[in-house]
């Protein structure tokens, strides 16, 4: 069998003799080969017809309810009514009827859980949503929970994830494309945008992007993330992934787009800045003052994960004159009965930090809990009686662990734990100056850095009119603007007084 024997070829055609067609399309869907793709055949009004399915994915009881008995029932046409628009319109009651004369759109259709009938001296085939396979129900979302806010999460289901979307903007200029990205195995996209709200330039560029990939197959939207963005080697995403709908909600009205995918239980939202990492789900759910507190909380912890080991490794083994006499005696008294040097205890421990998050995340949740403790405890409490690690050690590498919890987003987690470790080696190597120049490298990295050729840091640098809602939480009276990649003609979200004692007859409290 050739390579491409199974790719759906884009010249076949559903014209012309019923056996001849019904062979092409036996052959293409592999239908001899394959005992769950089922080609029923039966007569209609005095005419061949056969029905293509694949079992499992379809609804035995709409195959039966909706297509064979109304089929089996149905009653001659009138004089100078075609077969076709008799079928459409006074036999079948399915309002997601479809005709098709594509070989490849019919074996696509069919393969996401559509099935397909034809029918002898009609041109083309007639495709309709029946879908019936197992999925998982709408559920709580399992990595961004909140205290304040919805609890629906997204499911694996592109449809009820779409629905999902909608429930929540209630209007028709909310636009959902259909696309679908894989040359050899499609996989069905939905491009949702705020029509005059986002850019058109960013849209076009999104579809230009998604419709670009040529690739067999995208398996997950981290895949398709990393098909898109602007720069594959930098260390910060280019792209925010949510699994909960009010938060792909925030991105579609501050004029970004959001992509849909049939089997992602979450939702890339491009393009995207700094400050949407930064910001929690439940933000916007929280009073100003809460939601302040709070992120300057995140921001103080960010910044303990990314510069604590490096700048206490630079200290200790480069310039100890910075330090306190007690401090100081403190670390030569707890590092004479070690073995190790400051700067190699600190890489093994950071690296051995990292371990105990990954395996307690792979294992299963009683198991990975207990792990966690097993391993962040007892064995640090361990090493450290076993005169291997200083205490010190001990105490910064949790400061940096816990800091580096406080970032919202897993994909940030984890950029700061490798530009963590990149710091820590610049420092052991050249103390300050060292630190300092790899700083000074990362900076340059982000400043340059682009979601889908919008600035990364944008409105901050370079600045620009724009929501005030960045780093700080600031009150819902004051965010009187979108964000910074919305459509700059409507960037204005209010059409008139925000708060209620503005209002004539209210006084002010």
């Amino acid at each position: 069998m050739s390579e491409t024997a199974w790719v759906p070829q884009p010249s076949g055609v559903i014209a012309g003799d019923y056996r001849q067609n019904l062979g092409m399309i036996r052959s293409a869907a592999h239908a001899e080969d394959s005992e769950d793709v089922i080609v029923h055949e039966f007569q209609v009004l005095g005419h061949d017809a056969a029905l293509l399915y694949v079992d499992g994915l379809v609804s035995s009881q709409q195959i039966q309810q909706f297509f064979l008995e109304p089929l089996l029932r149905a009653s001659e046409p009138g004089k100078d009514i075609s077969l076709v628009f008799h079928l459409t319109h006074a036999v079948l009651p399915l309002a997601s009827l479809t005709p098709t004369f594509q070989l490849s759109t019919l074996l696509t259709r069919v393969f996401s859980g559509d099935a397909a009938l034809i029918v002898d001296s009609m041109d083309g085939a007639l495709i309709a949503d029946v879908k019936g396979f197992a999925r998982r129900g709408i559920d709580q979302p399992i990595n961004e929970t909140v205290v304040a806010g919805p609890h629906e999460g997204f499911s694996e289901s592109l449809r009820d994830n779409i629905v999902l979307i909608r429930r929540l903007i209630r209007t028709p200029a909310l636009i959902s494309e259909a696309l679908t990205v894989g040359d050899k195995v499609p996989t069905r996209l939905c491009l949702m945008y705020l029509d005059g709200i986002a850019r058109k330039e960013t849209v076009d560029e999104v579809r230009r992007r998604v419709e670009g990939c040529r690739v067999d197959y995208v398996s997950s939207l981290g895949m398709l993330e990393q098909l898109i963005e602007d720069d594959p080697w930098a260390l910060l995403p280019q792209a925010a992934m949510t699994e909960r709908p009010d938060r792909a909600v925030s991105f579609l009205q501050e004029g970004q787009t959001v992509i849909v995918m049939e089997n992602a239980p979450a939702v890339l939202a491009v393009p995207v800045g700094l400050i949407h990492l930064y910001h929690a789900p439940d933000d916007s759910a929280l009073r100003w003052q809460y939601g302040t507190f709070l992120r300057l909380l995140r921001l103080a912890g960010m910044l303990i994960a990314l510069l604590l080991p490096a700048v206490f490794i630079a200290l200790t083994v480069f310039h100890p004159e910075g330090m306190s006499l007690s401090l100081l005696t403190s670390v030569v008294e707890s590092q004479a009965r070690v073995p190790l040097s400051l700067f190699a205890s600190m890489l093994i421990m950071l690296l051995f930090f990292s371990l105990i998050n990954e395996a307690s995340t792979r294992v299963p949740g009683a198991m990975g809990a207990s792990l966690s403790i097993v391993g962040g405890l007892i064995l640090g409490q361990a090493v450290v009686e076993a005169d291997l690690f200083s205490p010190l050690i001990l105490i910064v590498v949790a400061l940096s662990g816990l800091g580096s919890y406080a970032a919202p987003s897993f994909s940030l987690t984890l950029s700061l734990r490798i530009a963590q470790l990149l710091l820590v080696l610049a420092a052991g190597i050249g103390g300050y100056l060292g630190l300092a120049l790899a700083l000074f490298w990362l900076l340059t990295q982000v400043f340059s850095l682009t979601s889908l050729r919008f600035p990364y840091l944008a409105p901050l640098s370079p600045v620009r009119p724009a929501n005030p809602d960045s780093v700080l939480r600031m009150p819902v009276w004051r965010q009187r603007l979108r964000g910074a990649l919305a459509n700059p003609f409507h960037m204005t979200r209010v059409s008139g007084r925000m708060r209620a004692w503005d209002h004539p007859g209210k006084e002010k409290p």
